[in-house]
Parts: structure tokens; sequence; C-alpha cells
């Protein structure tokens, strides 16, 4: 058995299960809808269909025209298009037997994925409806549509600029080196690794080296928030001095499975930096930096 979903109304018991709750963008998502009737029912149809609804946040300032003003944080929200299909058409429910309707519902090829951050995001559900005399009994099912790997580097999506490259230059804060990933894109969820090559003019008094992947979300609106969004760090170096010259250095780790990928919205963004923080004591902490692309399956 996938996953399951029950609720009754109207007389009808229904079930509505799917293979999985992790769908994929151009594949078909293969459930059955199950109908009970706890009483003989007739029913005119039946109908399936992935609902996805964008979110975001902005600020509102209002006056009460004594020149006092007060700003509120408003959440808009926006439903995607949605494509439902017939399941059924008009039928006769016997009580105490069960109708199973298999079905292959599409999944749109441009999502958009599953976000979860504060500001903005995109929460998707998949609802059957029954309809009958009175009020419609329906059943609903949380889903995640996945952002895949192929999307990102078929350019599909926007990123930064060397987010798809295994290796880019960075430099800034008087250091200067090469930060080299695999995957890219990474795999939230997926394994990490990296080699971060460095050329230092002097020495560096270190609290410790160590690796952030952040998220920038934005809601795209006008007076629209935004927040910044720590993911994974990982140590290079522990407490030490890291002498002048060159050095190579790796890390390695494995990503949380967070629905944060890289993505762009009608109302709203997404977008991925990997820094090398340089903690030092008694000062603002030095750090290269580069794009990165995130991905939530390797599947396609």
């Amino acid at each position: 058995m996938g996953v399951v979903a029950r609720n009754s109304g109207g007389g009808i018991d229904m079930e509505l299960e799917l293979e999985r709750d992790d769908l994929i963008p151009g594949r078909l998502a293969r459930g059955v809808l199950r109908l009970r009737a706890t009483k003989g029912r007739e029913i005119r149809g039946a109908e399936l269909a992935l609902i996805g609804t964008e979110y975001w946040k902005y600020r509102v300032t209002r006056s009460d025209g004594k020149g006092q003003t007060t700003t509120h944080i408003v959440r808009g929200t926006d439903d995607l298009p949605r494509v439902p299909i017939r399941l059924s058409g008009p039928a006769s429910l016997t009580q105490g037997l069960t109708r199973s309707i298999p079905f292959e519902l599409p999944v749109p090829g441009l999502g958009p994925p599953s976000i979860s951050a504060d500001v903005c995001g995109v929460e998707w559900i998949l609802e059957a409806k029954v309809d009958v005399s009175g009020i419609d009994p329906g059943v609903v099912l949380p889903v995640t549509i996945h952002q895949p790997t192929a999307l990102l580097r078929a350019g599909v999506v926007p990123v930064g600029q060397f987010a798809l490259w295994p290796s880019a230059d960075a430099g800034r804060d008087g250091l200067r080196g090469t930060i080299s990933l695999e995957p890219v894109p990474l795999d939230l969820g997926g394994p990490i690794q990296g080699r971060v090559s460095l050329d230092l003019d002097s020495a560096l008094d270190l609290q410790e080296l160590r690796v952030e992947l952040r998220v920038h979300a934005s809601a795209t609106v006008s007076s629209g928030l935004d927040e910044q969004l720590a993911v994974w760090v990982g140590r290079i170096l522990e407490k030490g001095r890291l002498a002048a010259g060159h050095h190579d250095l790796s890390f390695s780790g494995v990503l949380p499975d967070v629905a944060l990928p890289t993505a762009v919205l009608p109302h709203g963004r997404t977008a991925a930096r990997l820094l090398v923080v340089f903690a030092v004591q008694w000062a603002a902490d030095p750090y290269l930096e580069r794009d990165v692309a995130l991905a939530t399956t390797t599947e396609v």
C-alpha cells in the first residue's frame, strides 16, 4: 500500500491512495480512489485535481487619518492553475460494496516545486471530490512536488552565474581561492562533497574554518519580505593557525531533506550560496562565496 488519506461524507466513505506522495514533474502520479456507500447512493461523477497554492508575505502601512501610521505583515495567497481529471461519470453505489477507480494524473512539467520558506513558498495537495446531491464529499492528501536536477541543468530555472559550474573562483575580504562542488546542482537530502583551494598572503589565526549553505528566500512584490536560511553547516578545520601559502582543503556531509530548492515563482524566489567562513576572534569573519543551485531529486 502507498500513501493513503480517508474521509467520509454524504453517505460515502472515501479512500485516496497514491503510490508515493513525492511527485516528479512531467511524470504520472498513479493511485486509486475507493468509494464505499454506507447506504445506496447515486453519484453524478467524481473528479481528481492537483491543487497548488503559492503564498508570500509583505508589509502594508496604513494611516488612521490623524498622522499615525501602523505597519502590518500580510500573507498573500494565489491558487496555481489546475487541470482536474474526471474519474467517473454518473454511477450507482451499492450499499456496503466498494468501487475502486484507478487513475494516472499528469504532474505539471514545470511544477512549480514545493517550497517551505516562511516569507514565500508553494504548498500542494491532491483532492478527490464526488458530485452528489447536497454537499459534495471530498478527500485531501498533502503531496510534495520535486525540483529535479535535470530541470536546473536544462536552464529552465534561472540560477546564479556560476551555480552550475563544478568549480568557481572566489575572492573578497583579502582572500582568494576556488570552491569546487560535487554534485552540481546539489541535491537536498543527498551527499555534498567539496574542495577549497586557497592562496593566503599571510597566516590566519582561526577559531574555526567552516562551510555554510544558505538559502535566500524573498517575496518579489512591493514591500515583500525576505529571509536568510542556514540549511547546512560543515566544519573544515577546528581552532588553529592557517599558515601563509597554498592550501587544498576538503569537506563532505549530507544535506538535510528540506523543501528549499532553487526556484522562481510568480510572487517569490529562492536562491542559494555556499560560504567558506574564516572565523576569527574580535573581528568580522571574512569569507569566500559562490552561487549554487539546489534540487530535491536526482530521478530526472
